[in-house]
């Protein structure tokens, strides 16, 4: 669910390398989402290799109250809107807003958009274990339905699948995703 590529200036991945790690991990997919582009998209359109495997681009955009995993339509995505106007985007467009690594203590989300979020990520591949924990506390004292994804933030080859999110249907392209996630059809989970 949170994958970074080169296209990201803070990631080694290759899109292509991508494939490799995928299948030694036992993974069936992976969703590349770069900071603020889907030019992965470029790569992937003439990438055979990944045949057999779910690939969803989407998108971590950056906002001032905080980053948010995009899945939908992120292609027609418009650059520099608010954390309200990307959410309103969101809701506009069909596509879904996930806010990333909310109780991180560098790039935390804030407290108000959290509680207007369906989904959050609650496991962070990156974070420091108590800053999942805080995450998993507010959910707790919410009482409001909130949904939780898990995502490795990998960067690095070794990071990928730390963190995932496990559907209980098959996922084959975005909109099977956004059905699980709007249906609450998984749950995330912290592998060895």
């Amino acid at each position: 669910m949170h994958v970074h590529t080169r296209f990201s200036p803070c990631s080694v991945i290759r899109v292509r390398q991508l494939v490799g790690v995928i299948r030694q991990k036992g993974l069936d997919g992976v969703c590349i989402t770069d900071h603020d582009t889907t030019a992965s998209l470029s790569i992937l359109r003439h990438a055979p290799e990944f045949s057999g495997f779910c690939v969803i681009v989407g998108m971590e955009y950056t906002t001032r109250k905080g980053d948010f995993l995009v899945f939908g339509p992120v292609e027609n995505i418009p650059s520099g809107m608010d954390a309200e106007g990307l959410i309103g985007w969101a809701q506009k467009e069909g596509a879904i807003t996930i806010p990333a690594h909310p109780f991180r203590r560098a790039r935390p989300a804030d407290a108000d958009i959290l509680s207007q979020s369906g989904i959050v990520e609650v496991m962070n591949g990156r974070n420091r274990s108590h800053e999942n924990e805080l995450c998993r506390r507010w959910l707790e004292e919410q009482k409001t339905g909130i949904k939780a994804t898990g995502g490795s933030d990998a960067h690095t080859l070794d990071e990928v699948g730390r963190v995932v999110t496990v559907f209980r249907k098959n996922i084959y392209d975005t909109e099977d995703l956004l059905d699980a996630l709007y249906n609450n059809d998984y749950s995330p989970r912290q592998r060895p």
